[in-house]
């Protein structure tokens, strides 16, 4: 049965009234107790706590207060980047005499040129983490971040393509992928010239031989990377099978990237570049530094290297 509210409200409004006479009109809820009721207070809840026999227990247990705030730390004392002449033009080993230094000071050594405006220079100190130092997998993350981040807003270093080291991608396969291999790498090689920030010049020549019979198989790819003229140095001769034309693109950068690691890790004395681990036309950009650049181009032409540095 249900209470009419003509009778409900009235009922509730009686009922708070009665508890507030009888209960708490006499209470004061807003004046703070004294320091003497405090005590008080104090008293009987220590009175009431449980006695314990262990005296090594939370309750029993004195924390030493020491004269000094816990929140006050040491100061931490940054020591001073010594930046050296950042006026006169670097070159492509500048900031190699302080990779034995370690990888964590030339890390600092970038973000304070950085912080001075000398782009080109913190990024040449952040490609010596790459190339030269002995950098732990954090330090080197750290250095490709840096490296991604400046490279594309940094001018080529060599704009002088007379002055450029010709290296010549070969390719060999068969007629299906006759067609459109060279659009592909016409775009590749212009890619690497980027990448290689003008000092390299590439350029690409196909070796079309018979196709399989067997239409339904995958094409075989052949890759390798010489210097111009006859007797020029090479790579090691990488392949591969595709029978899909739309990542042709894609695996022909793996095997590009990883032709030009493998030949500088066997022929150079510098640090193997970090593997391309996802994207290799971003590795190409940033894991092989501009020093290691020069020094592929200088390996597959040892005559054309001589030339140009005279």
């Amino acid at each position: 049965m249900r209470i009419p509210l003509y009778l409900a409200i009235p009922i509730s409004l009686v009922t708070v009234a009665l508890i507030w006479w009888g209960c708490t009109r006499k209470m004061d809820f807003l004046t703070p107790p004294s320091e003497a009721r405090l005590g008080q207070i104090r008293a009987e809840a220590l009175a009431s706590l449980h006695v314990s026999r262990i005296e090594d227990d939370a309750i029993s247990v004195k924390v030493p207060v020491t004269d000094r705030d816990p929140t006050l730390t040491d100061p931490i004392h940054l020591e001073p980047v010594d930046l050296g002449d950042i006026k006169s033009p670097p070159v492509l080993d500048t900031y190699s005499d302080r990779a034995p230094e370690g990888a964590a000071k030339l890390i600092a050594l970038g973000r304070a040129l950085e912080g001075e405006g000398a782009f080109q220079r913190a990024l040449l100190a952040y490609e010596r983490v790459l190339d030269l130092s002995q950098p732990d997998p954090e330090q080197i993350q750290s250095a490709l971040a840096a490296i991604r981040l400046l490279r594309p807003t940094l001018p080529r270093w060599n704009n002088d393509k007379a002055a450029a080291l010709p290296v010549v991608i070969h390719v060999g396969t068969g007629e299906k992928f006759a067609d459109i291999l060279p659009e592909i790498l016409g775009q590749i090689t212009a890619d690497l010239n980027s990448a290689s920030s003008g000092l390299n010049d590439f350029s690409f020549k196909l070796h079309i031989g018979r196709s399989i019979r067997t239409t339904d198989a995958p094409t075989p790819v052949a890759l390798w990377i010489t210097g111009t003229g006859e007797k020029a140095p090479s790579t090691d001769v990488l392949s591969f099978t595709t029978d899909d034309p739309e990542i042709l693109n894609a695996d022909l950068l793996k095997i590009i990237f990883n032709l030009i690691r493998a030949h500088l890790s066997k022929s150079a004395s510098y640090n193997p570049a970090p593997e391309a681990m996802d994207d290799p036309m971003a590795a190409l950009g940033s894991n092989i530094t501009r020093l290691l650049w020069k020094e592929f181009g200088t390996i597959l032409n040892p005559k054309e290297a001589e030339k140009t540095e005279r």
